[in-house]
């Protein structure tokens, strides 16, 4: 296809899946993979938006929209594999963002009565003797003293080998369960909140146990098609469209990270979920409470502000960070999703209010302008 003719496609395709998520009413489109609503109100948002995008070193896809209205949308800088510049439609690795999509998944198996908050991780996983009291609650919100597999491999499998066997994908349900039953709790289940993305594969399995289905068929069957969420994936190597930038390349471990980090969507697909989530389409109102139930700062797959009135998650591979914000979520909903191919500004970031004084920080230029004009 001549290039032209293949970015103009690409675009076309791009306003018309953002015009259907802004109530089929016409956007603005300002050039360079931009998009943005032209009501008054949102007016000198947008303008700062775009001169920010097109002045600084931002790289990334990123979507701004209320439950009615799409403010901002655009791709900039980083590449997809068609050649061009990323765009909302670009795939991306959402890393932990995963975990609130299997917190769904988790709460629909309650709302059917097959499964308890109360329920012992044991009634699951019966030789796992450790375990002791440990319950799905305790799972949900971090709260389990269980070691993360992801970020302390090495105590978790003991010994380097397996560490690089999960990173290039070979390693079995098998193997990692017998690690885990081996591997030493860091405190008494209940009694505080550690992040682990162990937990939430723990919840992938006994969603699969519960459903006798993959944890892809059971995301695919409960949430992408019921939302329409057609560039969304579960354990799928091979479908992300953006170009990683850096060494880290594409993530290998999918099947093992399944229901902690596994899942691809672009930008529209992971609005298509906040504003299904917000507006009790995913699960009833009980349900919604229970997920969005904080303890030490942590729901089920969701974070509370302390500062501001949001709750967030945050979202890490080897190559990719992803941002899902949603501004006051009990009232006029802002959503603010940032989606980046380039994890090279340092750390993750879990307080967006303490930049790094000495390096630009793109989450944080962006974040603050939306702080500034919707928050």
């Amino acid at each position: 296809m001549n290039i032209k003719l293949m970015k103009h496609t690409i675009c076309e395709n791009a306003t018309k899946e953002l015009t259907a998520q802004n109530g089929a009413a016409a956007l603005g489109y300002a050039d360079e993979n931009m998009w943005f609503s032209e009501k008054p109100d949102y007016a000198a948002c947008v303008k700062e938006l775009i001169e920010t995008v097109r002045e600084q070193e931002i790289r990334a896809s990123i979507m701004i929209a209320t439950d009615e209205d799409v403010i901002f949308a655009c791709g900039a800088r980083s590449k997809d594999q068609n050649g061009g510049t990323v765009t909302p439609l670009s795939t991306f690795e959402i890393g932990s963002l995963t975990k609130m999509h299997t917190a769904v998944l988790i709460f629909k198996l309650i709302e059917e009565g097959r499964l308890a908050l109360t329920d012992k991780v044991t009634k699951f996983f019966p030789d796992y003797a450790q375990a002791g009291g440990m319950t799905v609650f305790d799972l949900l919100h971090m709260r389990s003293g269980i070691v993360d597999f992801a970020n302390d491999a090495e105590v978790f499998f003991g010994d380097e080998e397996t560490v690089e066997a999960m990173d290039r994908g070979e390693l079995t349900d098998e193997i990692f369960l017998g690690r885990l039953k081996a591997c030493d709790l860091t405190f008494e289940p209940g009694s505080k909140m550690e992040y682990s993305n162990t937990n939430y594969v723990l919840l992938a399995m006994i969603v699969e146990q519960l459903t006798g289905k993959s944890f892809k068929e059971n995301a695919e069957e409960q949430i992408f098609r019921p939302l329409g969420m057609e560039s969304s994936s579960a354990t799928t190597f091979g479908d992300v469209t953006s170009v990683p930038e850096g060494e880290g390349g594409y993530m290998m471990e999918y099947g093992i990270a399944r229901g902690a980090g596994d899942i691809h969507e672009n930008a529209v697909d992971l609005l298509k979920f906040d504003r299904a989530f917000f507006n009790g389409r995913l699960v009833n109102r009980a349900s919604m409470d229970g997920i969005l139930d904080f303890v030490d700062g942590y729901g089920c797959g969701w974070e509370n502000s302390e500062k501001y009135d949001l709750v967030c998650h945050g979202g890490e591979t080897n190559s990719y960070y992803c941002l899902n914000y949603v501004l006051h979520p009990a009232g006029k909903r802002t959503y603010f999703l940032m989606l980046t191919c380039c994890n090279s500004d340092g750390e993750e970031d879990e307080d967006p209010d303490e930049p790094d004084e000495a390096e630009f920080n793109q989450y944080q230029t962006i974040f603050d302008i939306v702080k500034k004009h919707l928050l």
